[in-house]
Formats: C-alpha cells, structure tokens, sequence
C-alpha cells in the first residue's frame, strides 16, 4: 500500500536532483531513498525517475508529483486542524437542552463563550432528556445538557448544576403535601422522556396515587400558564420558576428530598471523539 512516506521520499528527490542528495536532506542513507522509489514503482507498474545523471522524471512521475502534492498537502491539513487549535474555531457545534435549561441557564452561558471564541457557532435543539440521551448515543448531537440522578456509563459526564425541584401551583391553592389533597389536583407534565416528569411519577409513587393524574402538555410556557391559572400542579426547578413571567402567580411548595434533588450533567461522547470546537467548548465548561 502506498506510504506517505515514499511520496515525500519521491518529492524530495525531484526537488533535489539526485537520490545522493535527497538521501542528505533526509537524513538517511541512499538505499532507503531507493527502496522507496523502487516500492512506488512496483505498486504503480510504471517508472518513476529514469536513472540516468542527472536524474529525468518520467511522464508517469509528472502526474505522480502532482498527486503526491496534493496528498501530502491533506495530510497535513488534518493534522493542523486536530493537533494544533487555536482561538478561531470555525466550527460549528450541535448542542441538546432540556427547555427549562435553555431558556434560563443557558444565554448567558452561551454569551460568555461567545467573547472568548467569536468564530464558535452553537446550534440548539431543545427535547426532553431521555430523546437527548439518544441523539448524544446516535452522534446527532455533539453535547446535550439533562437532567438525571447519576451519571450515564459509556458518556463523558460533567456535572454542571445542582437544581432543587419543587412543587409549582397557583397562589390561591391551599393544599397540604399529603395523598388526600394530592389526589384532588390533576398534575401537568410535559412529553414522555422528560426528567421533571419522571419526577411527578416519584412523587405519585411515594403518595401511592395513579399516574391517571397527569396531564400532558407539549410546551413549558404552557404548562407555567396552566398552572399559574389553577389549573394544576408540576414540578419544575426552583430557580427557573423564579425566573419566569408567571412568578409572582406561583406558590412553591418544598418536596422529598430524595425527590428534589436533581443534576444537571453536559454528556457527549468520549473525548477522543471530539472536534477541535468541542475541545474549546468543554475546556470552558470544565474551567467556569
């Protein structure tokens, strides 16, 4: 199979003029030179370099030189883009979020990292976790932010933020935590997949109540309307129900602790697998 090896060793002759010198610019000795010319010559069934002094590129080595050029110009190109990077990152990165993640924690986040690399490009898809899980696994997004209890195997994990989840309901509701006025309330939820929806289940399961309770709605902001309006409970991360328009409309009502408390983790592939970008992007997520 051809070597880049023998490509450079075939340039480096023509540039040279003879294989005594291109054997000194290599420095190694005359018989390397030959043996590569020689390997070229036997792969390709044509001759190269006539051996006559001085030394004559054949036609058929006319066309090689240009290939190899162009070879030998790739390779290196590769090697610059994956070895050395640099602060202009033309790159463009597709990054999965949980909607609460996306709509408080992640604009300022972005807007930081935008002054540090102006050339990153950052796309966003915002899904429940379980359907980000999976878009990591199938390689159709670089990274995703989700929410979850412990770190997944076969992932990189990096822990972000520790939210506390807490119960959401309109301001005029008087309800006691407890399975008797639980079971008078319908609970909103977002679509299959959602880790504040497997919460409400947890929560179901501990108060022994049916999961016929829950309600499903297909966006957060309405979900926050329902609820701000009465219309039933969720539970959501304290810090983006404050967050929101519907705040002062709220109350919210401390839950099980074992319940409450979730992770936000940054998962992605394993880091041999990254882009240059990639590398830029988690080595700021690592560092702030």
């Amino acid at each position: 199979m051809m070597q880049l090896k023998s490509l450079q060793v075939f340039l480096t002759v023509i540039e040279q003029g003879s294989f005594s010198a291109a054997a000194q610019s290599l420095h190694t000795v005359q018989s390397n030179i030959t043996n590569h010319i020689k390997k070229l010559e036997a792969e390709l069934q044509c001759e190269l370099i006539s051996r006559q002094q001085p030394i004559r590129i054949t036609s058929a080595g006319q066309q090689l030189q240009h290939y190899a050029t162009q070879i030998l110009q790739l390779h290196q190109d590769a090697l610059n883009h994956f070895l050395h990077q640099n602060q202009q990152l033309p790159d463009v990165l597709n990054i999965g979020s949980m909607e609460t993640t996306a709509a408080f924690r992640l604009p300022e986040l972005f807007h930081q990292i935008k002054q540090q690399y102006p050339q990153l490009r950052l796309n966003v898809l915002s899904q429940p976790s379980r359907q980000l899980i999976d878009a990591v696994l199938a390689h159709e997004l670089d990274c995703a932010f989700i929410a979850n209890s412990h770190p997944l195997p076969n992932l990189y994990n990096l822990p972000i933020w520790q939210e506390k989840l807490v119960l959401v309901m309109a301001k005029h509701i008087e309800l006691e935590l407890c399975a008797d006025q639980l079971m008078q309330h319908q609970f909103i939820v977002f679509r299959q997949g959602c880790s504040y929806r497997h919460s409400i289940e947890n929560l179901l399961a501990y108060y022994n109540l049916p999961s016929s309770l829950m309600v499903e709605m297909g966006s957060l902001d309405g979900i926050m309307g329902c609820v701000s309006l009465g219309m039933g409970l969720s539970i959501l991360p304290e810090a983006y129900v404050n967050h929101t328009r519907y705040s002062d409309r709220l109350k919210l009502v401390p839950i099980e602790e074992h319940i409450a408390q979730v992770t936000t983790y940054l998962i992605a592939q394993r880091p041999e697998t990254w882009r240059s970008g990639m590398h830029a992007f988690m080595s700021y997520m690592q560092k702030h």
